[in-house]
């Protein structure tokens, strides 16, 4: 009886609204990115726009695996390269960006043992967002300076 173990998939969110978490997915079948909540590794549907759906898929092939962009309207970069189709070996880490300014994933493929000795994902700064009340008060200012402009010109 062998030991052998099968090897994982390991995602690493860096970037996001998942930013920090970690998911370890099956090697010996597909992994779909995207919004849509039947993806293995699913995105906000409210905040991270810059993913699609679908967006894409990794695909395991013989002896290696093959992340394809499904049609995405933003596209897939592997670290920093738009790609519409990468064949991915075991034992190498990737940056994975789904459309510029999207959420960001560290993709890893490889047994336990190499899973165990990945050195720790370096997370990106989280957006600092406009608070609700400041953009709501400068679209009131706006439209108040427009109507008196309208009103007095």
């Amino acid at each position: 009886m062998s030991d052998a173990r099968p090897p994982l998939v390991i995602v690493d969110h860096l970037a996001g609204s998942r930013r920090g978490q970690r998911q370890e997915l099956s090697a010996t079948t597909r992994a779909r990115f995207g919004r849509h909540p039947d993806c293995e590794v699913s995105f906000d549907a409210h905040r991270d726009i810059d993913a699609s759906s679908r967006h894409a898929e990794l695909r395991p092939a013989e002896r290696a695996w093959v992340l394809v962009d499904l049609g995405s309207s933003n596209g897939t970069f592997v670290d920093g390269q738009r790609v519409t189709e990468l064949a991915v070996a075991a034992g190498v880490a990737h940056t994975i960006e789904f459309g510029p300014g999207g959420p960001r994933v560290r993709l890893f493929i490889g047994e336990p043992d190499a899973v165990a000795t990945l050195p720790a994902p370096t997370l990106a700064e989280p957006r600092r967002r406009v608070p609700t009340w400041v953009a709501i008060a400068a679209a009131v200012a706006l439209v108040v300076a427009v109507a008196a402009w309208l009103l007095f010109a």
